[in-house]
């Protein structure tokens, strides 16, 4: 990768600079960058209905500090600060090397990126820290039965707390439900449309049919999925004036059926009806489900869209336990670190009584012995060392005026 050219858009700008929708037109501009080919993820486990990388899945990456100069340079040449990544997946590395380096750089970037979902909390940090706040996770479904079908390798539970981590951090993802896996159970898509008017504070999705992809493993080998074939989508007759055969051969999206007949336009009424709502909560005000820290307690404030308006306070070690579940936890692993840490001893069994009256009140997403708390700090300010960049940069621009 290190050998690949750096690409230059000077005849873009050029054009641009002499087009009269020119003021239009500049303020949307987003300069396309590279910093890694392949998938990681897929080379360990290819995601079932996906297509990229057919002709070589092996990852690779630019150089952190290259990335670093083409995008520095570009912002320099073109004056343009929004940058998009082209690359299927961030390189893990460069979370950690590329983007502090773009931090140190105390530009106001506007950066977006692919990603896996299960990131940590640190992760996202260094995010938004270095401009990176907007970013696609491949979140697919909030069902783990079916992200298990998918091979994505993550949980709902991951899912669901990275759109709340997001949504304390000022992050936005953009997502999708996609729907008619083959062998999906369909009671599945009835509990995600319960489960959506406890997240409606988050950023909602689109919903959508999975598509069959060439080079996806559904493509390969459909009859192991249990799908078959049907054809190229219909749209490209319009577009190929070939013979049947030479027309498979072109196309890369197919038509599709189950051989165990089902239809899933069926079973995803419910669901879809509900992300509908959801957007439009998001449209009209989506509220918001906040806490806050007091002196041996903490407040709760529920006035989500389209849920009854609630106030919580939960004493003491319940605080804890709330607080403790935001990466989520199961009650054997609190009972064990309060017990450790010298607080109030409380047995397992309890704690799950508990974080189960939580559930029911919707302050609590459940998934298994899992409990992951879906309120957000009602303070969302940036941390000690981005409070300091900001009166930096603040400094220097009354220096500079």
């Amino acid at each position: 990768m290190d050998e690949v050219p750096t690409p230059t858009y000077d005849e873009f700008f050029e054009r641009l600079g002499r087009s009269p929708l020119r003021a239009e037109l500049w303020p949307e501009v987003a300069i396309l960058f590279e910093s890694s080919r392949g998938c990681w993820w897929g080379a360990k486990s290819h995601c079932t209905f996906c297509g990229l990388n057919g002709s070589l899945m092996a990852f690779r990456r630019k150089p952190p500090a290259r990335v670093v100069e083409e995008i520095l340079g570009f912002a320099a040449q073109y004056k343009i600060l929004d940058f998009v990544a082209v690359d299927d997946i961030i390189d893990l590395g460069h979370i950690r090397e590329l983007l502090p380096q773009l931090s140190a750089a105390r530009c106001d970037l506007e950066i977006f990126y692919e990603t896996k979902a299960n990131l940590k909390k640190d992760q996202l940090r260094t995010f938004y820290s270095s401009g990176v706040h907007s970013i696609q996770p491949g979140i697919e479904s909030l069902s783990t039965p079916i992200l298990r079908l998918m091979r994505k390798g993550v949980t709902a539970l991951q899912n669901i707390r990275l759109l709340k981590w997001c949504s304390e951090m000022g992050i936005t993802p953009a997502w999708n439900i996609l729907y008619g896996f083959p062998g999906e159970p369909p009671q599945e898509y009835q509990r995600m449309a319960e489960l959506i008017p406890s997240l409606v504070h988050f950023t909602p999705p689109n919903v959508m049919p999975v598509q069959m992809e060439r080079f996806s493993p559904y493509f390969d080998r459909p009859a192991e999925f249990g799908i078959e074939l049907t054809g190229p989508l219909p749209q490209y007759r319009f577009l190929y004036s070939v013979s049947s055969e030479a027309l498979s051969n072109l196309a890369y999206d197919f038509q599709h059926s189950y051989l165990d007949g089902r239809d899933p336009e069926t079973y995803v009424n419910g669901l879809r009806d509900a992300v509908d709502r959801w957007r439009q909560f998001s449209k009209d005000g989506p509220g918001y489900l906040c806490y806050r820290r007091g002196p041996g307690f903490l407040s709760v404030e529920d006035r989500r869209a389209g849920l009854e308006a609630a106030n919580y306070r939960l004493d003491g070690i319940e605080g804890k336990i709330y607080l403790a579940c935001d990466a989520g936890a199961t009650a054997d692993h609190l009972s064990t670190r309060f017990a450790v840490d010298g607080d109030e001893e409380l047995d397992a069994k309890e704690i799950e009584e508990f974080l189960d009256d939580l559930v029911q009140a919707r302050l609590m997403y459940r998934e298994g012995n899992s409990f992951l708390a879906l309120a957000i700090p009602v303070r969302m300010g940036p941390t000690t060392s981005e409070a300091s960049w900001e009166a930096d940069a603040a400094a220097a621009c009354l220096m500079a005026s």
